[in-house]
């Protein structure tokens, strides 16, 4: 029978990848369970920050209102709204104006490093925009591993294997080039399933907005509807 989705069930699936013997804790005292605790957190972090801009996970993705702080001096005519960086956030992938809906047109910024010797590190990252308020979609740090889906189970643990084999296999570094390959082409596979299945949703979105629009406009109504190539497929609000 199958492991259930968790560390454990993660951990072993790194060590079969590498050929080593499995473990029955995570937390036990070998050397396989301990490279694995070892690697944990940077084989998820880098996982989940690998995933392609326009196809995050699913169950990593939020959007969140940013919280304004003071505006550096040597930023003035540069941008001219200064946010913190969210809590748990690995990455941001767009900002937008708040309420704008899911289409809203995505607002230019960057992130750049304040210095700050009395702060943590993660405070001195620094997100510059144009707009007040703000709201950020971003990719945060999921540690609850019954939320993880079987692509990203397969793609860390042979991202974690390939930080672990080194330690494990004495330094083999052509079993590790060899597992690094495989992360690749597990990578570029669910890729391309992420690819297939966002364009799914997106012309889903699209027959919904042809079919809301034929139902709803009063002018289509009464001229039987618009050609294909007329038919609006997003209402979108710009920003000013």
């Amino acid at each position: 029978m199958p492991l259930e989705p968790g560390k454990l069930a993660i951990f072993n699936m790194a060590l079969g990848f590498i050929g080593t013997r499995t473990i029955a804790s995570p937390n036990e005292e070998t050397l396989e369970a301990v490279q694995c605790q070892l690697f944990w957190d940077r084989a998820r972090r880098s996982v989940l920050c690998d995933y392609p801009r326009d196809h995050p996970w699913p169950f990593a993705w939020q959007r969140v209102q940013l919280a304004q702080r003071v505006f550096p001096e040597v930023y003035d005519g540069v941008w001219k709204y200064c946010y913190g960086w969210p809590n748990e956030a690995l990455r941001i992938i767009a900002i937008h104006n708040p309420g704008k809906g899911r289409h809203d047109r995505t607002i230019p910024f960057v992130v750049r490093n304040i210095e700050n010797s009395s702060a943590p590190i993660v405070a001195n990252q620094a997100i510059f925009c144009d707009i007040s308020p703000a709201q950020a979609e971003c990719i945060v740090d999921v540690v609850d591993e019954r939320v993880y889906d079987p692509l990203f189970t397969q793609l860390v643990s042979r991202k974690l294997a390939c930080y672990i084999a080194i330690p494990l296999l004495k330094n083999n570094q052509n079993k590790v080039q060899e597992l690094e390959q495989l992360y690749d082409v597990a990578f570029q596979k669910a890729n391309e399933q992420a690819v297939q299945e966002n364009l799914k949703e997106d012309l889903k979105q699209m027959d919904d907005g042809r079919r809301w629009a034929d139902d709803h406009d009063p002018w289509l109504l009464a001229r039987g509807g618009l050609p294909p190539t007329h038919w609006p497929l997003y209402n979108v609000e710009e920003t000013e």
